[in-house]
This record gives structure tokens, sequence and C-alpha cells, in this order.
């Protein structure tokens, strides 16, 4: 039923299938918590009809869940702006990745002359921010601000700057564990480094369109080594969203699955997906996004595939927002080591759909600890 609620939150229905009793409320907010979805969730629930609202205690926990989620985005917001800031007066260009950057798509993407908006009711995370100086120009900027332990990997490092907001800088906008497609990746990454820079409201972010790649990416990596959730494929959805805008009746179908192009180099994004080997999953995600959100065809970069997308679903929902509820994975240890007997733990039951890619994480765990032996210095160790 929670796919019922959210598809009400985006105006793709007006009202539940049934009346839900009260068990079958806390399940669904249960649920809408395990996918943090809460807030989404909450806007379908202001637009039943009374006659199908939750119980009046839960439905004022929903309320106040609701006004926290708010004041969690207008906070990082302002976080957003003032790091970017501080990154422009040290003559570092950045970019906000995922996050708020996406809530901004969240805005109107139904129609155009709607006044919903659900931006400020996307539960947010932590903040990612790109920047464009290198490892070693990122880690001065860290010790700059004070900071004298900074943890840091081939990716980005983390900057403790503010008290409730956990804050990654990525010189690196994304990875891939599988060593000889992460090269490739970081090469396409170089070559389309203008696209990160897009003024976005009152935020630099990647464009839609590098976006229709990057968030995807993102969704397919978690996916293969972590879990994902419904708050990443609800991402997505607003990603699609936003890139293709309406289209007119006068376009076909066809035409519009491939009219996604980079600016730079005219490269089409079915090809780019096909190149990393992402094509099968991408089309199952289409199917998720129709199943669950009711993406309409239109939109969609490519035709769903019902078999992947039923596997996808049913890994989304058992793992919940990046795996953290998978009681397959759940440990009460900590560390690396465990940390890396998770991931291949959670990679075995993907053999048989993603084979060529799970065998990487204990190759990437060594090449990764030479690789940060070999960058190591007395002032970074």
């Amino acid at each position: 039923m929670i796919f019922e609620l959210l598809q009400v939150a985006l105006g793709k229905r007006v009202r539940l299938s049934h009346a839900p009793i009260k068990e079958e409320w806390d399940n669904l907010f249960a649920d809408a918590q395990k996918q943090s979805v809460v807030g989404i969730a909450f806007a379908g629930v202001q637009k039943l009809p009374k006659e199908q609202w939750p119980p009046r205690a839960l439905l004022f926990e929903w309320i106040g869940t609701a006004e926290s989620i708010k004041q969690m985005n207008a906070s990082l917001d302002r976080q957003c702006v003032m790091l970017q800031a501080a990154f422009k007066e040290a003559g570092i260009r950045s970019s906000i990745l995922k996050g708020q950057g996406i809530a901004r798509y969240y805005t109107n993407a139904n129609n155009a002359n709607s006044t919903n908006d659900l931006s400020s009711l996307r539960q947010p995370g932590d903040i990612d921010v790109y920047v464009d100086c290198g490892r070693e120009r990122a880690l001065q900027f860290a010790y700059d601000q004070g900071l004298k332990d900074v943890n840091w990997d081939y990716k980005h490092l983390h900057l403790d700057v503010f008290r409730e907001t956990e804050v990654e800088v990525h010189y690196r906008v994304e990875v891939l564990l599988n060593l000889w497609k992460n090269r490739k990746l970081q090469k396409w990454f170089r070559e389309h480094e203008e696209l990160l820079f897009s003024q976005n409201g009152d935020l630099i972010t990647p464009t839609v369109e590098f976006n229709c790649f990057y968030i995807l990416l993102h969704i397919y990596r978690h996916f293969l080594y972590e879990g994902v959730g419904l708050r990443q494929l609800l991402d997505y959805y607003f990603v699609l969203k936003a890139a293709y805008g309406r289209p007119s009746s006068s376009k076909s179908k066809e035409n519009l699955s491939q009219n996604l192009l980079f600016s730079t180099d005219g490269a089409d994004l079915t090809d780019l997906l096909k190149q990393f080997g992402m094509w099968k999953f991408a089309r199952g995600v289409m199917w998720v996004l129709q199943e669950v959100f009711g993406l309409e065809r239109e939109y969609m970069i490519g035709e769903p595939l019902e078999k992947e997308g039923r596997f996808i679903l049913s890994e989304v929902m058992a793992g919940g927002n990046f795996g953290h509820h998978d009681e397959r994975l759940l440990s009460g240890k900590s560390g690396k080591i465990q940390t890396l007997k998770k991931v291949v733990k959670h990679n075995v039951h993907l053999m048989r759909h993603y084979p060529t890619e799970i065998i990487w994480p204990p190759i990437w765990f060594v090449w990764h600890k030479c690789w940060k032996w070999s960058h190591r210095d007395n002032r970074m160790a």
C-alpha cells in the first residue's frame, strides 16, 4: 500500500484502493520510515479524503515528522550555500551532488501549473559536494578549516564543519569497484566535468543531463555493493521528469527514449549505459519507476524490463534505504573487515544477475589499501 500512497502524493491517483485499518497504517508508516520517504508519503496523506486518514495519534506523529524534515531541508539548504561560498572564497569550484540539488527537481515536476511542491518533504541526508581541485588541495582546504584528523579515501574526504550534518567532499564524482570500468568512468568524468557546474537557484549543481547518468550510476553502485531504497529511486523519477519535461503529443515514444543528448559531444545516454554494462539494470529500474511511482512511458530511457525490475524491487523492499534494514546483513560488529564481509555476503545473491561485478569488492579492498599507502604523507597519515 506504500506504493499507492506515494502515487497519491505524486498526483497519479486520488485515493487508496481501500481505507486501511490501524495495523495497516502502522505497517505503512514503518515502510515509509524504512525507505526514507516519510515526508513524501505524508504529502499523500494530506491529499486523501478524510474517510481514509490514518488514526489521530499516528497522524499527529506524521505531522511532527514532516515538520522536522522541512526544518532539516531548510538547514541543509543554508549549509550548502555557506559551503559553496567558502569554496568560492578559496578559489575552488564546487557542485552540490545529489541531495539538496536533486530536491530542486521535486518542485512542480508533474504539472507546470501545479502548486504542489514536494521539495521540502524529501528526506535529506548528508551533503555531498564535488570540488575540481583534486585530493591534495581538498585536504589543504580541510586543514585550513582547523581540522586535523581528516578521514579520506580514493573518492572523497569527510569535512567536519557542521555539528549535525556530515559533509563529504568529492574529488572524484563516483567510483566503480571494477577497476577496468572505473578507469573508463574517471576518464568520462574528466571529459564532461563542465556539466557539473550549472546554476540551480542559489546552488551550483550538475546539469539535469549529467544527472540522468550520474544518479542512475549512484543507484547502480549502491544496489550492487550495499543496497538502495525507494528514496533514491524517487530521486531518479524526478530527474527524468525534469530532463524530458512534458513531451508534446507529436513526438513518438521511440524518439523520446533517445532524445537526451550530452551537450559536449552528443553522446547518447543509451549508448553510455551500455558501455558501462548498466543497460539491463536501467531497464529494470524503468519497470520499478512505472510500478511504484506511475512513471509514464514517454519519460523512460528504455523499454521496461519486468523480470529484472521485479528482482530490483524485491531487493529494495528487503533492504530499505541504502540497505540499512536488510536483515540478511544485520550484524552488531563494525570495522572495515566486517564491512567487506557484508558487501561480499550481499553480493552472493546477485551473482546470477550481475556476475561480472560482484567479484570486485575483495580486489578493490586490496587495491585501495595499496593506493592509499602510496599516497600517504606524514600530515595525512
